[in-house]
């Protein structure tokens, strides 16, 4: 006999838990730090990013968490799947997002969590 054993994704997890993933983007405490905060992330991406994380994180609008906190947790929201073009792949850029705020924060533990322009998830707790 047969037993089924049901896939575990990113998105079967993607619910509130203790280690802060969540399924859509948390309310915005300080959307000007936030912004400020975007602002510093993709200026540093522009200047150290590989192509695909320079293409990518020109869609990041907003930065909640620094990462480096004592949770290490921060939250990316960007406008893929809308904005003013068409992203061909939302998964690969939002790996990307994800990755290069791991590079950027250089930190020994956090986790990022990307959102499209609907505050949806498309990436959770990526692990640095």
């Amino acid at each position: 006999m047969l037993a089924a054993t049901a896939a575990c994704t990113t998105e079967d997890s993607a619910k509130p838990d203790r280690n802060a993933v969540l399924e859509t983007l948390p309310a915005d405490p300080d959307e000007a730090r936030s912004k400020k905060t975007a602002q510093e992330f993709r200026d540093w991406v522009a200047e150290h990013g590989d192509a695909q994380e320079k293409s990518a994180v020109r869609r990041v609008v907003r930065v909640l968490g620094e990462g480096d906190e004592p949770t290490g947790d921060a939250y990316v929201s960007t406008d893929i799947n809308g904005g003013k073009t068409q992203v061909k792949d939302p998964l690969a850029a939002a790996q990307a997002v994800a990755r290069a705020f791991a590079d950027w924060k250089a930190a020994q533990q956090g986790r990022v969590s990307v959102y499209d322009v609907f505050g949806n998830a498309v990436v959770t707790g990526h692990e640095f």
